[in-house]
């Protein structure tokens, strides 16, 4: 029951990296290489395929291999990177506002030289931590507060993990170094709990590399290994305790079908939880201390425990560590090995009932409303569901609103934001989420809320005109306007008044204009070379050498 690829109708003029979903249903796509970022917009129709870009801003400087995520009021935290015009292992990050469509500074974490790569997970009350490159150190920003704080150092060094967010509030992980034990960071307790041997071998113990992992619809985690054992490609599965404070156990999963005779493996390559509950998985070829091409896809299905082989795209000819998958709302992969080129892979089949989030209540704000508040269950879906592991952390685990016209049929995506949690697998308790429609022509829709490319049962929703403020409202008027969404003075009276025709236009030039100032900004900007990474055993010999190579560093 394999899926197909498609290629994107408009493909990127530059060469992709990491790419985030948007809470408006858009996709943040970094150029490789460079601080720029752009944006896949899909079109009236909801079609990814058939999307469109547009440039979003600049960060500050340019990074490769970083920790990122959603935090509950939409914005996008990203701090690190392995490589980056901050010189390697960077501790510097940013948060990227997407109402403003500007960056904001991060500070660094006290005491922290260095970030670089560094394993991350948003917690489900939204704070965020990552893991120490060096030691087993590890430290939570809190966004309310805009600080750090140390958290309980794990046993080894945590660089290379792959952490996975469980339903009872712990992080599962897999150690990259000896003695390559399971461990559970229990967020309540702020402890870490080892959680066992793992029955197989998962770790490349050369290069310290494991492949990701992922919390799947029947509650239990499948870890791809990166290690050849005895031949073969291993995975392992576990089943978490029935409480946070027990042990999990781990059983061996199928190896890794061989492709052409030929060891297969999952170092530093991404997953994706699909709609119809299988995973999807990029693999290659196990070379000795490097990253294997051309990249194969395989489909596990955990209905029968078993992997197969998915067919294959015309861009997989790069190495395995280049890879970015998306998973969309419209239960859509979007796959690119860092190139000019993006394919869409569809799978076939779709989700159970009872994996549906639903929709409890749809609560307007003001009259008209100016934001509404949606009640429900299953908001965010079961699991993480877009996994990479320490390079990369596109993590989809946020409801997102979709409304379609029931005249024109037109989809359109509103902005969400005040997660009532970050949690996955939330079961009967009810969750809430704000959203916002500032340029939806008023009529009447279909609203549906989408978490992990599943979408709810529709309901009926009409959108009227937004009150119109001056420039003259006072603090207690202005925080319910869409003075409170922006960085402009005053925009109340002027953007509300405007049809949506005329916003769209507004649009389109301020995305001229920025097209423009980063044609100019390419003729001063030296971008890095897209470079192989640097294995394990090459960093002894330059550590520094070149912009652009994935340092791997000895224990």
């Amino acid at each position: 029951m394999a899926g197909s690829w498609q290629g994107l109708v408009n493909q990127p003029t530059f060469n992709t990296s990491s790419m985030i979903l948007l809470s408006d249903g858009r996709v943040m796509v970094q150029e490789d290489g460079t601080p720029h970022w752009y944006a896949l917009t899909p079109d009236g129709e909801g079609s990814y395929l058939k999307g469109t870009w547009s440039p979003l801003a600049d960060m500050a400087i340019w990074r490769r291999y970083y920790a990122s995520g959603m935090l509950k009021d939409g914005r996008i935290i990203l701090i690190g990177g392995e490589d980056s015009g901050a010189g390697g292992d960077t501790n510097l990050g940013q948060i990227y506002d997407p109402v403003a469509d500007a960056w904001d500074p991060l500070p660094s974490p006290p005491g922290w030289l260095q970030v670089g790569d560094a394993a991350c997970c948003v917690f489900p009350d939204g704070r965020f931590m990552i893991g120490a490159l060096l030691s087993g150190d590890c430290t939570i920003y809190d966004p309310t507060t805009n600080s750090w704080s140390n958290a309980a150092a794990q046993p080894v060094r945590t660089n290379e993990e792959s952490w996975v967010l469980l339903h009872d509030h712990t992080i599962l992980t897999v150690e990259c170094f000896p003695p390559y034990r399971a461990q559970k960071y229990i967020i309540a307790t702020d402890t870490w709990k080892d959680e066992g041997v793992v029955p197989v071998t998962l770790v490349d113990p050369v290069m310290s590399e494991i492949g990701p992992a992922m919390l799947m619809y029947d509650g239990k985690v499948i870890f791809f290994g990166a290690a050849d054992s005895a031949g073969q490609g291993k995975t392992a599965i576990y089943t978490p305790p029935s409480h946070p404070l027990g042990t999990g156990t781990w059983v061996a999963g199928p190896n890794i079908p061989k492709v052409g005779g030929k060891t297969m493996v999952c170092n530093d390559c991404p997953a994706s939880l699909m709609p119809n509950g299988h995973v999807l998985v990029a693999s290659a070829p196990f070379e000795f201390n490097n990253w294997g091409s051309p990249i194969s896809f395989f489909e596990y299905d955990p209905f029968t425990s078993t992997l197969t082989q998915a067919p294959t795209p015309p861009n997989n000819g790069d190495q395995l560590y280049w890879s970015r998958f998306m998973l969309t709302p419209t239960g859509q992969v979007l796959f690119s090995p860092s190139s000019k080129e993006v394919q869409v892979y569809t799978p076939k089949g779709g989700p159970e009932e009872h994996w549906r989030p639903t929709i409890e209540a749809v609560i307007p704000h003001g009259s008209p409303a100016d934001y509404y508040i949606i009640e429900g269950k299953k908001l965010n879906g079961f699991s993480q569901a877009n996994m990479y592991g320490d390079d990369c952390s596109p993590c989809t685990n946020y409801p997102l609103v979709r409304l379609r016209n029931i005249h024109s049929h037109e989809i359109y995506y509103a902005r969400t934001y005040d997660f009532s949690t970050m949690g996955v697998a939330t079961g009967d308790s009810l969750q809430s989420v704000r959203f916002t429609i500032p340029h939806l022509p008023p009529g009447h829709y279909d609203i549906c809320v989408v978490a992990n490319g599943i979408s709810s049962h529709c309901m009926s929703f009409s959108h009227h005109k937004p009150k119109r403020h001056g420039c003259g409202c006072d603090e207690a008027e202005r925080s319910e306007c869409c003075c409170r969404e922006t960085r402009e003075e005053c925009c109340c009276g002027e953007e509300s008044a405007l049809e949506p025709e005329i916003l769209e236009l507004k649009r389109e030039l301020k995305n001229l204009q920025r097209s423009v100032h980063r044609l100019a900004s390419r003729i001063k900007f030296d971008e890095p070379e897209r470079e192989k990474k640097r294995s394990h055993k090459d960093e002894d010999g330059d550590k520094d050498e070149g912009k652009g190579k994935k340092r791997r560093r000895n224990s």
